[in-house]
């Protein structure tokens, strides 16, 4: 859950979650990550290095063999020019 500072807004993107326990690194997410978010490292596991740029299309979630990634609203700041977003504005 995002936190709250009392006066604002709290911005969520759609992004893909890697299960580390289940994830081999196989790469197949990073191939069908078009935007180029995703990077495997060590040839051992996929990481979301690029936020940013996710386009949250899950492509990524499908082509996991090993049902490793699963799509959930992160919290997150940035520009809301790529993926979707959503805000939640508190009184």
């Amino acid at each position: 859950m995002g936190t709250y500072d009392g006066g604002g807004e709290m911005s969520y993107k759609w992004l893909p979650d890697i299960n580390l326990d289940k994830c081999t690194g196989c790469g197949k997410c990073v191939k069908a990550c078009s935007p180029k978010s995703l990077v495997i490292v060590n040839e051992d596991f996929a990481l979301l290095m690029r936020a940013d740029t996710c386009s949250s299309g899950g492509h990524c979630v499908e082509s996991c063999p090993e049902d490793a990634l699963n799509m959930e609203w992160i919290e997150m700041r940035g520009e809301h020019t790529a993926g979707d977003w959503m805000t939640i504005t508190e009184l």
